[in-house]
């Protein structure tokens, strides 16, 4: 038998380094894995450590953006090298590897760069955003009722006419069409009564702004950052308001999987009392 495949023995591998062994394929060979060349080896574990240490989702942003790069295909689990790659994420995890000295690939720092500073801006937003009251409503906000078309035209083009001109035009307006059912709108009594009235006050704000109101716009248009907040608080808003939503619906579960499971014909005597002769008890 040839000398080299003769020193490869046990007693040979317990006598090196630790390093060695983990550096060194033939120093620990396992069945089934096909070991990289180390210029391959070098990325294969680099990618290993830091999956190991990010997760799957690491994982998959990487074999995403690298899909047609040749020197990532041990992510593939066809691949010959992919059963090298999965012993080193375990290894990893674990702690039984050694992190590699060579330089970090330079895919494998933007994908780093790309995926901490998301974490922390998102830990950032979460313990800085607590929302304690509403936000304020929308000023131009209104949800148009399911009319036709025409109808809807009809009531918005009224609400411009009245806001341009004053309620005077719309007593006027209200005398002149009290016949015509396309205006019955105009009543306090009729259903889009309301939403012509949001309509009115809309535009008014727009045609006449109030003063407060163009100075608000200036500095929100100078300051994106305050937008962004008030959006962001919007959002926490949200969510506060879910969360307290599903709290509310687990509760009611909880009390009704506890009356649920109450034996209502399972009674026992707790105590007896024996009434005397002069005494007068309720009987039940």
């Amino acid at each position: 038998m040839p000398p080299g495949p003769v020193q490869i023995m046990q007693p040979e591998l317990n006598n090196k380094p630790e390093d060695q062994k983990e550096e060194t394929p033939a120093t620990k060979p396992i069945v089934g894995i096909i070991y990289p060349p180390p210029e391959v080896r070098n990325i294969v574990d680099k990618t290993a450590s830091f999956v190991a240490r990010n997760g799957p989702e690491f994982e998959a942003r990487i074999r995403q953006n690298e899909i047609n790069n040749p020197k990532f295909n041990f992510l593939n689990p066809n691949d010959p090298y992919h059963a090298y790659y999965r012993h080193k994420v375990n290894e990893f995890k674990e702690g039984k590897a050694q992190e590699p000295s060579a330089a970090v690939p330079k895919v494998m720092q933007q994908q780093a760069s790309q995926q901490l500073p998301q974490k922390v801006q998102a830990q950032v937003i979460h313990e800085t955003v607590v929302p304690k009251e509403p936000p304020p409503e929308f000023e131009f906000i209104a949800d148009p009722p399911s009319i036709a078309a025409f109808d809807l035209d009809v009531v918005k083009l009224t609400a411009q006419f009245v806001a341009r001109n004053g309620r005077q035009f719309l007593t006027q307006l209200m005398q002149k069409e009290q016949r015509n059912y396309q205006f019955d709108f105009l009543r306090p009594q009729h259903s889009l009564f309301n939403y012509f009235t949001k309509l009115v006050e809309q535009y008014t704000k727009v045609l006449i702004p109030p003063k407060g109101l163009l100075l608000k716009l200036k500095k929100e248009a100078e300051n994106s950052r305050e937008v962004l907040d008030q959006v962001r608080y919007r959002v926490e808003w949200a969510k506060f308001q879910e969360r307290e939503r599903k709290k509310e619906e687990e509760e009611r579960e909880k009390e009704r999987v506890a009356y649920a499971q109450i034996d209502w014909h399972d009674f026992v005597v707790v105590e007896t009392v024996d009434f005397q002769p002069n005494e007068q008890g309720e009987h039940v």
